[in-house]
């Protein structure tokens, strides 16, 4: 698995953002995605693995980060450009 995608929940949003990626982290899954839909905004942030080998357990760092209104452009693990606003639109 190259970048899982977790969709935050208000219900479960310590265990989306924290636990499920540190499972994701310790497995060396070298990208992780947060997409957080609120009532009218969009966090999406990017996460990639720390490899520089200091923390144990493994952990992410945030690589990209975007609210609705901002555009979101990463280059790894695949090129993707977008406005987060836009997962609101139908």
């Amino acid at each position: 698995m190259l970048c899982p995608v977790e969709i935050i929940s208000r219900s479960s949003r310590c265990r989306d953002r924290i636990n499920k990626s540190a499972v994701c982290a310790g497995l060396g899954i070298p990208y992780f995605l947060h997409v957080e839909i609120r009532a009218n905004e969009v966090l999406v942030e990017m996460l990639r693995l720390d490899l520089d080998g200091a923390q144990k357990p493994a952990r992410y760092a945030s690589q990209v980060k975007a609210l609705s209104g901002q555009k979101s452009e990463v280059i790894e693990p695949f090129p993707i450009s977008f406005d987060p606003v836009e997962l609101l639109e139908s």
